[in-house]
């Protein structure tokens, strides 16, 4: 019932023993993203790996939220092993250590599998029928934590990920979605609010297609405008959105028709059956079945020539566990292989021609970050999480998974205001790639102090941190934090290839223990001098590479939820 594209035994090490100070010291230690549920992504934790079995689920056998993806490191020989899987449906890693403690001169051998994992069989095989198993990514360093995530990073940009249409990425984004009930008039002050600010992308989120008060997520399918709520249709919010020097776009949960859709009045045997045969898989779009598949395929194709479309969001809100089962030559079939082989075939088919929309991915936050999702689009949201202090752990773990210019974070919106101060959050979207949502009130003037703020990070983005980042290398000074309210100090680094600029990011988090943080930067070339600014005060001062690096400088910070932000370029 298994089918690894990746299976064997992954190392032997002689003598083990000899290279560890003590019995109680593991050969191995093995890290992941810890929890696997929503608004949990991202945290990733350090485990002994035992001499054992071990193994790490996602989707099937454990929720969705987890990104695919483990950093197995040798405590004796230093090497680094870093694996991802390119599969966005039930997966494992399968780790199995054979390390006797019996004499000194012992070799210990490690056993590694992965795959993807769902009810047997996941496939029944015609005769003649070519099957191709979901991709294994797997390095190997020698250094430390950072060293291997810039490496996967250097291989998912140069070897795996598409190159981004309208010739680069990291395009400031605003939107407006169901938090409110939105109207015409709500529509235009967002794509007022949204130009005020400096943002690049605008578009209408879950809502546009439904009647006013209606249901937005069992509407899903009937991809129409609905004239009862947007009397002209999207058009002038189209005109509306160039007129501010701003592309257009819409969110679509494409991949569901829901109940209340004419679609699925039309079509119920599009549906996708559970294995107790009940339709209730958050009514997913059976796109083992060529008919859907294709109905989508041209569905979408149409919403984006009708529409004008510049930027596609596609979301994905259900959570399917053990998948659907497609009864196919007299066996009950999983649909997860099938599923996704016809979802990425779709998706690259309309990349190919559309070739100048933006795609981004969502799945009820970061239900597919994996790297299988994300080559085919232009980058991903990793959650719906944006309350302080997770916030940061979030983005801090969805950092390491992925390069910085494919994770998506939001500022207003998703309650992130309900906690930290307004820098925290906004200094946190400088090293990723960020959406401003809910600023400014209908009908209001805006706070000055407020878009004093978002401008000036906007303006930091634009001219200082875009530039260098989508070559640029990012460290993890905190990689692991305790807790799902993290507490103490969380840092970042994003530093330009060729060390002659970059950004740190300090956050004090929940309940500060020492107020004050020694930083030693590791961006930078110890043979040049550096500008640092402080950007609390606007404050520069200047100081040789070899002093930041080596010695470092204090940073103080004595309240929750406070942030310091350091810019330093080589002079």
């Amino acid at each position: 019932a298994a089918a690894c594209p990746w299976s064997g035994v992954l190392q032997q090490v002689d003598r083990w023993r000899m290279h560890l100070p003590d019995r109680e010291s593991p050969l191995y230690s093995i890290g992941y993203m810890d929890n696997s549920h929503w608004g949990n992504e991202g945290d990733f934790q350090w485990h002994d790996l035992p001499q054992a079995g071990y193994r790490i689920d996602g989707r099937y056998r454990r929720d969705r939220h987890r990104h695919p993806l483990f950093v197995l490191r040798n405590n004796a020989t230093g090497a680094i092993f870093f694996g991802q899987l390119a599969w966005s449906g039930g997966y494992s890693f399968d780790f199995d250590l054979d390390a006797d403690q019996g004499t000194t001169d012992q070799a210990a051998r490690l056993f590694f599998r992965a795959g993807p994992d769902a009810p047997a069989p996941q496939r029944i095989i015609a005769p003649g029928e070519t099957v191709r198993t979901p991709e294994m990514h797997l390095g190997l360093t020698f250094g430390d934590l950072d060293d291997a995530v810039q490496a996967m990073h250097d291989h998912l940009r140069s070897s795996l990920f598409l190159t981004q249409p309208r010739g680069r990425g990291n395009w400031i984004e605003s939107g407006i979605g169901p938090e409110v009930e939105i109207t015409v008039d709500w529509v235009h002050s967002a794509i007022d609010a949204a130009a005020d600010i400096g943002a690049e992308v605008f578009f209408i989120d879950a809502s546009w297609y439904a009647p006013p008060h209606g249901h937005w997520w069992s509407t899903v399918g009937d991809w129409e405008v609905d004239r009862q709520r947007f009397p002209d249709g999207l058009e002038p919010f189209r005109r509306r959105v160039h007129e501010k020097g701003m592309l257009w776009g819409l969110w679509l949960d494409a991949e569901r028709i829901g109940a209340e859709s004419h679609i699925a009045q039309q079509h119920p045997d599009w549906i996708s059956v559970a294995y107790d045969g009940e339709k209730r898989l958050g009514d997913l779009l059976d796109l083992t079945n060529s008919e859907a598949a294709q109905w989508l395929e041209e569905t979408l194709a149409r919403v984006f020539a009708q529409n004008q479309l510049e930027f596609f969001r596609l979301d994905y809100n259900t959570s399917i566990g053990p998948g659907a089962r497609v009864i196919r030559d007299g066996y009950a079939e999983n649909s997860y292989w099938r599923y996704y082989e016809a979802q990425y075939a779709l998706y690259e088919r309309l990349r190919q021609r559309f070739p100048d929309i933006i795609f981004e991915s969502c799945a009820g936050g970061g239900g597919r970050t994996d790297i299988g999702q994300v080559r085919r689009f232009s980058h991903t949201w990793v959650t719906d999480w944006q309350i302080a202090p997770r916030a940061f752990t979030i983005t801090n773990g969805m950092t390491m998974a992925l390069p910085p210019e494919s994770v998506d974070r939001l500022v207003g919106g998703q309650a992130g205001h309900t906690t930290a101060e307004l820098d925290f959050q906004l200094r946190l979207l400088l090293f990723v790639r960020p959406t401003f949502g809910f600023l400014r009130p209908l009908d209001m003037d805006w706070n000055p102090h407020l878009l004093d703020r978002i401008r000036h990070i906007i303006r930091l983005y634009k001219e200082f941190v875009r530039p260098f980042m989508p070559t640029g290398l990012i460290y993890h000074h905190t990689p692991t934090l305790p807790g799902p309210e993290p507490q103490g100090w969380g840092v970042l680094e994003l530093s330009s290839r060729d060390r002659e600029r970059g950004i740190c990011g300090l956050f004090q988090l929940a309940a500060p223990r020492e107020p004050e943080y020694l930083l030693r930067l590791r961006g930078l070339d110890a043979s040049k001098r550096y500008r640092i600014t402080f950007d609390s005060t606007a404050q520069t001062c200047e100081v040789d590479g070899f002093t930041l690096m080596k010695q470092g400088l204090t940073v103080r910070l004595e309240g929750a939820l406070t942030s310091e932000l350091l810019l330093f370029e080589a002079i």
